[in-house]
């Protein structure tokens, strides 16, 4: 009973993003994304310090393909070894759909990037959707939801996802302070990445009541 309650849970969360999803791309290809990316330049100009310029630059690489690229690999391969084969398959999920449908994404809308607001140098891909929203979310917040599975009796896992949310929305905030990234582009990715990270745990939820159902009588003829 509990499983299905969770699972109903998750198909909503996934349908609220998948409709979060559709409208900014409906106001993104009606043009209708300049005010708030204009608001979100302009409130980031009032806000900007050194030490907030120091730590955005900092945080910022946490969602490049440098930091996400070789710790997905390490955790697929740990995975493999100890055995735990669905748990590599969530990365390879999480991380790869996501890499695959954001570069397929960027080369049909091909947006430029923000020029003349940037701190760092402007990346040489385009900018519609974020790569740190939307690949670095999904994959942060499932990298969180299996910390918290593992320790789910230490008191310490209720705080694991909690977290890793306020650092991925740092870690895509980043993008609009530092300049090289839109609004539009950091919603667009955050809401693509979560409707594919619950739709993710929907699957993985099925599996697991399957593996369930099939293993019960085994359990109980031994």
């Amino acid at each position: 009973m509990r499983s299905r309650k969770n699972e109903t849970g998750l198909i909503v969360w996934a349908f609220l993003f998948a409709i979060f999803s559709v409208v900014m791309l409906i106001l993104y290809t009606r043009n209708a994304v300049s005010k708030m990316d204009e608001a979100a330049f302009a409130l980031v100009a009032d806000i900007r310090t050194d030490g907030l310029t120091v730590l955005f630059h900092f945080l910022t690489h946490f969602g490049g393909g440098t930091v996400l690229a070789p710790l997905g690999v390490v955790l697929v391969i740990a995975f493999f070894i100890k055995g735990h084969r669905d748990k590599a398959m969530l990365v390879i999920l999480t991380l790869g759909i996501c890499e695959l449908v954001n570069e397929v994404m960027k080369l049909m809308f091909a947006r430029t990037r923000p020029d003349g607001f940037h701190l760092i140098d402007l990346p040489t891909s385009f900018s519609f959707p974020s790569g740190h929203a939307m690949v670095g979310s999904a994959f942060y917040l499932m990298l969180a939801y299996l910390i918290s599975r593992w320790g789910q009796e230490k008191r310490w896992s209720h705080y694991v996802q909690p977290v890793a949310l306020i650092f991925i929305v740092m870690v895509a905030g980043s993008r609009v302070y530092l300049g090289v990234h839109y609004l539009s582009d950091i919603l667009t990715g955050f809401a693509l990445s979560m409707f594919w990270y619950f739709v993710v745990r929907i699957g993985l939820a099925r599996w697991e009541a399957k593996r369930h159902t099939l293993t019960k009588p085994l359990q109980q003829s031994q």
